[in-house]
């Protein structure tokens, strides 16, 4: 409704100025006309008194203007122009003649005038002061009060026939008569005006609303005329390719989302049944890439459909869902490998332990030269190994058992990088930096499970590493982690593994949690595996960061519950790190 009232407020604006401009070019002509009369001995009285009326009705114009400037009260200037016009009007009847003036129907401007710019009302009220005004210069011209200037010779009304009274009537009753009529177009225009107003209002909030929608969908939106050129592209479709809405008007959409067959779409659309939906991957503006589902519809006329006026196309962002699908399809491999693994594990781990038995019994029992005790040693070590590589398969392959206790965290992480620094793939030159839980070190988890995490990702990244650079744990709980564009709203506990090795290359990322995959030369290819397993099936996430000769990051998501502390409970921790500890 505010909205509506400055509307108003700006029309009366206009009208008012729009009636000043009127009354000076009507006060001109008056004057011009005036002149040429008076040349051509058309005025058989003195013109004084009609020019100081002229002269007023320029005065109060001047003063209308000031009120127009300065006054914010439009009803008030609209209500002064009324009350001045009316007595203009009756100066100018007294100076041509009174009831004789031919200049009555000036009354009817204002009127109308006064409708115009004020309810209806007043224009009955500026109707009755015309009325009055007149009926009171004739009544005082009659009884010889007042003698009017004549200027025309022409007409002469007599009261004695009641002509004259005719004449009055007459002309109150065409006050009435234009105050009624005028008076109900403007209102009419006015309950019009108020209507297209609330109407156009109406139709905007619409669209604002339309907008909103547009612009807050999930999906990106794109429209183009009938020649695939970008007419607009909502929020989620500027973020989905990278690129701004400014940027990418005018193009071709299929420049725009460079899908397979979408050129081919566009051009050919006549003879293709919309709408129609496109998959694929393509490289964004900043390097990425990534897969996008598309729905192609055709933007019809009602009158005829089969002359559309452009296209829409609606995409999704199905990278992260491409991924989530890669990696569902990747743990039912690891899952069939995993029972394949078993059963062989099982086949060869019997004999395998007799055969190991055998050949130590043999090799205590029999005095060997040298070179036969030291391939003795290499059947037994080999043995060993082979046996290790079995353990392994049958930890992975095996389904890990819900063992959940109460453990301190922090002496969890203690005791990995003490096993670490004492292991044969430890160098004096790495440097171990890690932090430590301030507080809610208690958890109730599997600690056997997280032991193997711990170890089997800082191993590799003690491999990657070689003869020097830092190693750095670190553990925070957290909530809302986000995880391929997703968030999770469990609580849990967020390890961070960083290395400063050589780093993984970006076609070897997404291979690097499939059983038996290893890039070192006596490696088995269980280690991450077995981590991705055990992060899957505690419902957890792994992520893996890394930049080939910078270093490697990997951060896991485990969801978990604190423990309350017990009294004391993390002296042992306290002994043996602090709350950020170098080794």
């Amino acid at each position: 409704m505010q909205e509506i009232k400055a509307d108003f407020d700006r029309e009366l604006f206009l009208r008012i100025r729009t009636i000043m401009i009127l009354r000076v070019v009507m006060l001109t002509g008056f004057v011009g006309l005036a002149l040429t009369l008076q040349q051509r001995g058309g005025f058989i009285g003195p013109v004084v008194p009609l020019s100081v009326v002229l002269g007023a009705a320029y005065f109060l114009t001047l003063v209308y203007v000031l009120f127009y400037k300065y006054c914010r009260r439009l009803y008030w200037v609209a209500s002064v122009q009324s009350v001045g016009d009316l007595l203009i009007v009756s100066g100018l009847l007294y100076a041509t003649g009174g009831i004789d003036s031919p200049l009555s129907f000036l009354y009817l401007f204002v009127i109308i005038a006064t409708s115009a710019l004020l309810p209806r009302a007043a224009s009955f009220l500026v109707a009755s002061g015309a009325s009055i005004i007149y009926g009171l210069l004739v009544d005082l011209q009659y009884f010889d009060l007042i003698e009017p200037v004549s200027l025309f010779a022409e007409a002469h009304v007599s009261f004695e026939s009641g002509f004259g009274f005719y004449i009055i009537a007459l002309n109150i009753a065409s006050f009435y008569a234009v105050a009624y009529l005028a008076s109900i177009l403007s209102h009419r225009l006015r309950l019009i005006k108020e209507e297209l107003a609330l109407k156009d209002i109406d139709l905007q909030e619409l669209q604002e609303f339309n907008q909103k929608i547009i612009q807050n969908m999930g999906n990106g939106l794109l429209a183009t005329d009938q020649e695939g050129r970008v007419t607009s592209i909502n929020r989620a479709g500027e973020e989905t390719l990278g690129c701004r809405s400014v940027d990418v008007m005018a193009m071709h959409c299929y420049e725009v989302l460079p899908l397979p067959g979408l050129e081919d779409l566009i051009r050919s659309s006549r003879s293709v049944s919309f709408p129609l939906e496109l998959l694929g991957k393509f490289m964004r503006r900043d390097g990425q890439e990534i897969f996008v589902r598309a729905k192609v519809s055709r933007l019809e006329e009602h009158e005829d459909p089969e002359s559309g006026k452009g296209f829409i196309v609606v995409f999704e962002d199905q990278t992260a869902m491409s991924e989530m699908q890669e990696k569902i399809s990747q743990a039912e491999q690891m899952a069939a490998v995993g029972r394949m693994s078993a059963g062989l594990a099982h086949e060869i781990r019997n004999p395998l332990a007799s055969l190991s038995g055998s050949i130590q019994v043999l090799n205590e029992g029999l005095k060997l030269d040298a070179v036969y005790q030291k391939l003795m040693g290499i059947v037994i070590t080999e043995t060993e190994r082979l046996n290790s590589i079995v353990s392994d398969f049958l930890n992975y392959s095996q389904p890990p058992k819900n063992r959940k206790s109460r453990i301190n965290i922090n002496t969890l992480v203690q005791d990995v990088i003490i096993l670490m620094k004492n292991s044969v793939d430890y160098r004096p030159a790495i440097q171990i930096t890690w932090d430590r839980l301030e507080s809610g070190s208690f958890v109730m988890a599997d600690g056997l499970q997280i032991r193997q995490i711990l170890w089997n990702l800082c191993i590799n990244a003690l491999h990657a590493m070689k003869d020097e650079g830092e190693l750095r744990i670190s553990l925070q709980w957290t909530k809302n982690f986000k995880v391929y564009k997703q968030s999770t709203i469990k609580e849990g506990l967020l390890l961070s593994i960083k290395d400063t090795g050589c780093g993984i290359p970006k076609e070897q990322l997404k291979s690097i949690y499939d059983p038996f995959y290893t890039t070192k030369d006596d490696g088995v290819g269980l280690g991450l595996a077995t981590v991705y397993q055990i992060v899957q099936q505690a419902g957890g996430t792994i992520e893996v960061e890394s930049e080939p000769g910078e270093g490697t990051l990997f951060r896991v998501f485990l969801p978990m519950s604190r423990a309350a502390n017990k009294a004391g409970g993390d002296k042992n921790v306290q002994s043996l790190a602090s709350t950020s500890e170098t080794h």
